[in-house]
């Protein structure tokens, strides 16, 4: 990206001015001033200070959030969701308000929850990630698998997918995110599940030349789901803030009849017309998580938004734990990672919907509403 998209793009997640100059000279290698910042702020009218509220408009996007998922956000993540999502750019206390007013309900059933944790100590990013798979959404045929980063709490990925129980499907998450992030972590850590398998031999392999104590086999540690703390902590946060909304949505589906669980049609049709809406809502989860800002607590952790502690750690006084990996090493791991065959049926059924969406002429959905007007007719189509 050119200097003005990266200077919009570290803008509208709200980094503070010294924040954005870091990110501009070590990912962009664009050196300037705080004034030469401010002047181009300026320049391309980015403001944080006397923002003109059109409390209409507002309104108008806080009812669209509220009518879907958002209805879990508290003022503070609804505020962060509107500023990434529309741009929008007011005071957070004008989102508390309008809140207040506009879901009473919801503001009175938020509610803190206080918990005594056991401390969790991680030296800094890359040191371990923690991945796992989350079947809140398996009965609809929606699993999701999640990785995080155990220092900045950044998500490494969450991603949709047909099976998180297929390994070679979760190895892929694995190599894709290594390519992404330029390296593996000192340490990965997973349940023990068959699904992991490829995944582990995969860390275990690019870190076999280490000279560290945790090189070899030592660079995956196996441990029961319930205390893989990082990932299980966030999943929670998931649950709170979007899934619940999703299983309401599917239960809701199921009482009036139009869902049948142990129908493969149904659970196909479901996946054709819901997946890229779900993969969607997840990315913009990932993305508001990753830059929020995380506060300070009792617990030993880093304070801070998470991309920041992520790719900036000597902001925080630490370094970056990643391992350089050998592309012919990556070529290796590729190897195992051909596609399944048991997938086919699942295939046949994803082409026929498509010929049917094709000859109907329904363009693609863009709202969970759109998805559910698809279902329906799909489904009808299937039935006749």
């Amino acid at each position: 990206m050119d200097e003005e998209e990266a200077i919009r793009y570290y803008f509208f997640r709200r980094y503070e001015y010294s924040t954005i100059l870091d990110f501009l000279d070590k990912y962009h290698d664009i050196k300037m001033s705080k004034r030469t910042l401010l002047n181009r702020l300026k320049q391309y009218g980015l403001t944080r200070r006397n923002c003109d509220i059109n409390e209409a408009v507002l309104r108008q996007h806080i009812s669209i959030e509220l009518e879907g998922a958002g209805n879990l956000l508290g003022y503070r993540a609804m505020w962060r969701k509107l500023h990434l999502k529309y741009g929008i750019n007011v005071p957070r206390s004008a989102v508390e308000i309008l809140l207040r007013e506009m879901d009473p309900e919801g503001t009175r059933l938020r509610q803190a929850h206080r918990l005594k944790r056991r401390n969790y100590i991680n030296p800094g990013p890359n040191n371990c990630w923690h991945a796992d798979g989350y079947d809140k959404l398996k009965p609809y045929g929606l699993p999701i698998h999640g990785c995080i980063d155990g220092f900045s709490r950044r998500v490494i990925w969450l991603k949709l997918e047909m099976s998180n129980n297929d390994p070679k499907v979760i190895g892929k998450l694995f190599r894709d995110a290594v390519i992404e992030v330029g390296g593996c972590p000192s340490i990965l850590r997973t349940d023990r599940g068959t699904e992991n398998g490829i995944m582990s031999s995969g860390q275990c392999f690019l870190r076999r030349n280490g000279t560290d104590s945790f090189a070899g086999l030592k660079a995956h540690r196996f441990g029961s789901s319930h205390s893989n703390q990082r990932i299980e902590a966030w999943w929670a946060y998931l649950r709170r803030s979007w899934t619940s909304w999703w299983i309401n949505f599917f239960k809701d589906l199921i009482d009036a009849g139009n869902l049948d669980t142990s129908n493969k049609m149904h659970m196909e049709c479901i996946w054709f017309c819901f997946n890229k809406i779900i993969q969607k809502e997840l990315d913009e989860v990932r993305e508001e998580w990753n830059n929020h800002y995380i506060r300070k607590s009792r617990h030993h952790t880093a304070s801070g938004i998470p991309n920041t502690l992520y790719y900036l750690p000597e902001s925080v006084g630490t370094i970056d734990y990643k391992h350089q990996y050998n592309p012919e090493d990556l070529e290796e791991i590729n190897r195992e990672l051909n596609p399944s065959d048991d997938s086919n049926e699942s295939l046949i059924y994803q082409e026929y919907f498509g010929y049917v969406n094709e000859m109907l002429g329904i363009t693609e959905p863009s709202s969970w509403r759109d998805a559910l007007g698809l279902y329906h007719r799909l489904s009808t189509v299937a039935q006749t």
